[in-house]
């Protein structure tokens, strides 16, 4: 694959945000989504960062992570998000769609 078959960083944020919305008010604990959306306009934020080595255990081994980007969504911190309401992978390869979503449950921290 080259690496004009690869989305830009800018477009992996767009499609984390339209996924994470759409799928929130099903997988957010009532009190986090009311947090977010009171929030969101304000501190909503989305990082890409680097491909965490625990996704093979919730994906499956043969997934290709250097293909794929780690986005994760929360609430702007001082530099940081916090809290993390979802980690993401995300296939970077137009051609191969694929992502799949970690949600903060009970207070669990996702970082």
């Amino acid at each position: 694959m080259t690496q004009h078959n690869l989305l830009n960083l800018e477009d992996i944020i767009e499609i984390a945000f339209d996924i994470f919305a759409e799928m929130a008010p099903d997988n957010l604990e009532h009190d986090d989504l009311l947090l977010f959306e009171s929030r969101f306009e304000d501190e909503g934020g989305a990082i890409v960062v680097e491909v965490n080595s625990d996704w093979p255990e919730h994906v499956g081994a043969d997934i290709d992570l250097s293909q794929c980007a780690e986005v994760q969504i929360g609430l702007a911190g001082d530099e940081v998000l916090k809290p993390v309401f979802a980690r993401m992978l995300i296939s970077r390869d137009i051609d191969n769609k694929f992502c799949h979503m970690l949600w903060n449950r009970n207070g669990k921290q996702l970082h």
